[in-house]
This record gives C-alpha cells, structure tokens and sequence, in this order.
C-alpha cells in the first residue's frame, strides 16, 4: 500500500524596480502580486544599486554660518576701533558692540571686484578630493589678490601688503597629510592681512579637532571661529577677532521694585544683545590690537620687522608660518553614515508610514556609506595622492552579500507597492555641542538612477 506524501508548495518571486531622478517609486501591479496572505513571506533586498551626486558630505548651513570656511581681512584701524584687551564677560563685550562694533560682514569679508573668499555649505561637495581642490581655488584668488597689490593699509592691519611688479607669490596654500590633517601655509605677508573663519562650532570640531587648554580663545564663548596667525612668531590663537556666541533668556517676569517702563527698557537691552550675537541676523565684530596680549603694538611690530610690508618682495614679508590642524578630516568631516530602503509593504512592528509621516525606523536594507579614501606618499610624506570613490554607478547590495529577510503581517494581497530611499546622517547641535543622527529623504538630481530588487520567499 503506497502512502501518499503532500508537499508544501514553496514560493519565490522578485520585484525588480528601476528609478531615476526622484528617491522614491510607487509601483501598480495588474495582478495579485503573492498568491496567499503575505504572513506567509518573508523579504529582503536581493540587489541595491546606485548613482548620486545630490548627497553632499558637508552639511548645509544657513545664516551667518553658511560658509564651511572664508579667508577674512584682519582690518584696519581706519574701518573700526580695536580692543586693547578682549573683555571678560560677553556683557562687557556686548557694550563695545553697541558702542564701537561693526556687522561681521562690514568688518571682515572681501568682496571688492568680485572677490568671495569662501566655500559655501550649500555646495555639494561628494570627496575630500573635491573640498581639497576647492581649498586650491581659494587659495588661488588669495594669491592673485596679494599679489595684485589689493591688501591695502586702509583695509588691512599693520599697512597691509604692497606687491611688487608682476609678482607671483604662493601666499597661501593647503595640504592633507598622511594622517588626514590639514596644513595651512602662509607669508607672512597673508598672516598679517588674513585671518581664517571656520563659521560652523561642527566644523570648527572637524578642522581643528577637540579643544586643547593651550588654545589661545575668549574663555566665555570657546569659540574657534576666527583661526589667526602672528606674522612675526607664528603663534597660533582664537581671540583675535571676537564674537558673543550665546544669546540670553529674554525676561518674561517683571521684578517687584521696576516699573513696567524699566521692565521695556530692560527687555529691549536683552533683546539688542541678541540681535549681536552670532545666532542673529546681523551679528557684530571686533578685532584685537594686533597681537597685543603679546605685549606688541602696531607700531613695534612694524618697526622691528621694516619689511613686513614687501614691496621689494623682501624675504621676511614672504617667508612662511605653516599651521598643522587637529583633526583627521577623513572621518571627521564626514555626515553621511547610511543608505536606507524602505516600503510599504506591512513589515512587523515596523510600518514605513506612522501617524501619517514617513518613517524608515525599520526598513529593508541598510548599508554603511563608505567613501573608502586612500592616500599615496613616498618615505618622506611627499608627493601625495588622493584616492575615492568617484559618483558612478556603486553595487551595495549585490549575489556576493548576505540577505536580511524581514517577517510580514497579514494582509490579504499586495497590488501596490512604495520603494524610497533614505540617508542617515549626522548632527550637531550648536548650542549644546552635541552630536546625533536624523534620517531624510535621499536628495536626487535629474541625472541620478537607482535599482532595487526584492525577493518574496515562503516561509513554508
């Protein structure tokens, strides 16, 4: 007597999906895509392929921080008084502010014939290759306006700098070395006419690395934003032009012993301090006597260095003070942590859309974006090249990787179907210094495609 053996049916089938320009697709099938409930599945990613060239590794910033780094004038005297001394409380400087401060534009940035010293943020910027030959870029406008006599004494501290005829000085130039960090070359000459401003506190972290205690700063902002150099010792400091960073609680309360025009007064004084700080919209600046917590004057640094000022091209104005930063800006200047799918299909404890947003909390796939940057050096650190991965076509998930299937709830049938891709990226908070992550929408451009496939599988 024979026994009859009933098998349980297994089940495959992939969903292939093509898309271009847009992160995500909504996907109409004209039939029934699985032939029971779909608690009978599971499912992963099978493929993942991409091309973008909208995900930059800067963050966007806005306001007055939304250069990732500008060259800035250490003015003149004849544009703003100076400060012998930075004060010691931001309220003592926020009443030189009201009385002698400048907007921070007005003071520092070079803007004549053209001229803008800076890398946005808002620029997309994929490589350190890329950051490193738009540094080349500025560096490049900073020597022809040294070199095109443009640092003039009304402008620039300690008589600015006189070029001479037809002269082709390298002022400025940046480098990375083998460990990641930048070093910044300068004459003495840009030293003297040129601060470096690093906006954003996130940046100022992935430049210059954590705070050190031998970091010259105004003790009540901890701020790096405005790196200079003395041109005569090469001393490196943070409070040679001075900014408030903090804004203060605005009074809500008024006291027993004020009358309600003394509590006026009082909240128009806060709110007129905040509107200088830096988290305003129209910040004020003050420049430090140059290098007086030295103990030096304008006057004497001049006078014991006659050639600061190099007409003649003299050896001391075009000499150099190289600065090394702290940080590895391979790693430290990166946002981009991961490549996320998500859909709509009904994944357990993890539905793509709660409370009518989109969420990819639990999602199909994700992948760790790497850049994978390399370096190539001879014995003595020199003649470096730089490698990454350039914006082409990049396989993450592919016949090679391990697929991580997904249980899903019951639902009768599937005939649409929602695919979108996710970046997780890093934060900063400002004000509290603190560093986090948030989950968007990948940003696309017109030219940018991606391939996604799926693969049902029975759990039978």
């Amino acid at each position: 007597m024979a026994t009859a053996v009933h098998k349980k049916q297994s089940e495959s089938k992939y969903v292939s999906c093509f898309a271009d320009s847009r992160p995500d697709v909504d996907i109409t099938f004209r039939d029934v895509l699985l032939s029971r409930p779909t608690d009978h599945y599971l499912v992963g990613v099978d493929n993942f392929s991409m091309t973008n060239t909208s995900l930059s590794m800067i963050e966007p910033q806005t306001g007055n921080r939304e250069a990732f780094i500008r060259i800035v004038r250490n003015p003149s005297t004849t544009i703003a008084n100076h400060l012998n001394q930075v004060p010691n409380t931001a309220l003592d400087l926020d009443v030189l502010f009201a009385n002698e401060g400048m907007p921070l534009a007005d003071l520092l940035y070079v803007t004549k014939l053209g001229y803008d010293l800076s890398i946005k943020t808002s620029e997309v910027i994929l490589s350190m290759q890329q950051l490193m030959h738009r540094l080349g870029d500025v560096a490049a406008d900073v020597n022809k306006y040294l070199n095109a006599g443009l640092a003039i004494a009304a402008e620039h501290q300690l008589g600015g700098y006189t070029s001479g005829v037809g002269e082709d000085t390298e002022h400025l130039k940046f480098s990375v070395a083998t460990d990641g960090r930048v070093t910044v070359r300068g004459t003495r000459a840009f030293w003297n006419c040129f601060s470096i401003e690093v906006p954003a506190t996130r940046y100022q972290f992935g430049l210059y690395g954590p705070r050190k205690g031998t970091d010259q700063m105004v003790p009540f902002t901890q701020s790096r934003r405005y790196l200079s150099v003395n041109p005569q010792t090469g001393e490196k400091r943070y409070d040679k032009i001075v900014t408030t960073r903090f804004q203060i609680p605005i009074p809500t309360v008024r006291l027993a012993t004020e009358s309600a025009a003394e509590f006026a007064v009082r909240v128009a004084a806060v709110n007129a301090h905040n509107g200088r700080t830096l988290n305003s919209g129209n910040p004020h600046a003050l420049g430090v006597s140059p290098w007086a917590q030295d103990g030096i004057t304008d006057i004497t640094l001049f006078n014991q260095n006659p050639n600061i000022n190099g007409g003649n091209a003299a050896s001391l104005a075009l000499s150099t003070h190289a600065v090394t930063l702290g940080a590895s800006v391979f790693s430290s200047l990166e946002r981009r942590i991961a490549l996320e799918v998500g859909c709509s299909l009904p994944i357990k404890n993890s539905p793509m859309i709660d409370h009518q947003r989109e969420t990819p909390d639990f999602v199909l796939g994700r992948w760790i974006w790497r850049t994978d940057p390399r370096i190539e050096s001879n014995e003595y650190g020199g003649s470096r090249r730089y490698q990454s991965d350039m914006p082409a076509c990049i396989e993450y998930q592919g016949a090679q990787d391990r697929i991580t299937y997904h249980e899903l709830q019951a639902q009768s049938k599937i005939q649409t179907l929602r695919i979108k891709l996710f970046a997780r990226l890093r934060t900063f908070d400002e004000v509290k210094e603190e560093w986090g992550m948030r989950v968007i929408a990948l940003p696309t451009s017109d030219t940018d495609w991606w391939h996604a496939r799926l693969h049902f599988m029975s759990k039978d």
